[in-house]
């Protein structure tokens, strides 16, 4: 069911039975051929193939747009909330939820900036929830971490992983919203750096944090492969992240 289309009295007697689902997303550059809504599209619309789904066990909310996306702000078109201040509006929209009767609540996430924030938001919930019982189940993942097995074993993709403005967005958007997409300047960065150590794409051994912004990884604002994306590619990678996404708020309604 959908959030926002309730009433109040409907949210307090349907939160407790309902797995409460916010997508989290950004607004920010995806290069020169995706729009500045990408991240949000697609956890918009993986949120509402969810809910489809499961109409009887998930209780949708509104996409929420704005992003962590400080290091994307060299670049035009980034609408960022900084991280500290990220991290408290999800502390407090959880506690809304927790108020609202909500006893599993799942963070939808879009965008790779929202990880740290979102894994800093649920620590401090999890300290201010210690001693509730029943203790409220707050869980949060980016949609391509929960799904990698299976894409992993998909193997139709040409790239190893999820970038950014790379083959899988852009095929995503190809899917969803393909007047938006301008193939004809997609191209992206391998951004590879000389070391055993640290790969920014991941393709291969990323064994240490390090501090870099998104400029110095590319000079258009892309990465990976997005030339190689097509909307049959997109289509295929809609199905397999709803089915995994499924999965598990079958499993999360189940956790005592």
């Amino acid at each position: 069911m959908l959030f926002a289309e309730l009433t109040s009295p409907e949210i307090g007697r349907l939160a407790p039975g309902r797995v409460a689902v916010l997508p989290i997303a950004a607004v920010e550059q995806h290069g020169a051929h995706l729009p500045v809504e990408t991240d949000s599209a697609i956890a918009a619309e993986l949120g509402r193939r969810v809910e489809a789904a499961r109409p009887d066990r998930v209780l949708l909310l509104p996409v929420l747009w704005a992003g962590s996306s400080h290091h994307h702000l060299k670049f035009p078109g980034t609408l960022s909330i900084s991280s500290e201040t990220y991290t408290r509006v999800l502390v407090d929209l959880v506690e809304s939820l927790i108020a609202s009767g909500c006893r599993r609540i799942f963070l939808l996430n879009g965008h790779g900036g929202n990880q740290t924030p979102f894994c800093e938001a649920l620590y401090r919930v999890a300290l201010a929830r210690r001693d509730d019982r029943p203790r409220p189940w707050v869980a949060a993942q980016n949609y391509w971490s929960l799904a990698a097995p299976q894409l992993a074993a998909a193997g139709f993709m040409e790239s190893p992983r999820l970038t950014h403005a790379c083959e899988y967005e852009t095929s995503l958007l190809l899917a969803l919203k393909p007047d938006t997409v301008n193939m004809d300047l997609a191209r992206g960065e391998r951004a590879a750096r000389e070391s055993r150590y640290y790969d920014p794409l991941e393709y291969g051994p990323c064994l240490v944090h390090v501090c870099e912004t998104f400029e110095a990884m590319t000079a258009h604002g892309a990465l990976g492969s997005p030339e190689k994306a097509t909307a049959a590619k997109g289509a295929r990678l809609f199905d397999l992240i709803t089915d995994s996404l499924v999965d598990f708020i079958d499993d999360f309604a189940a956790w005592e």
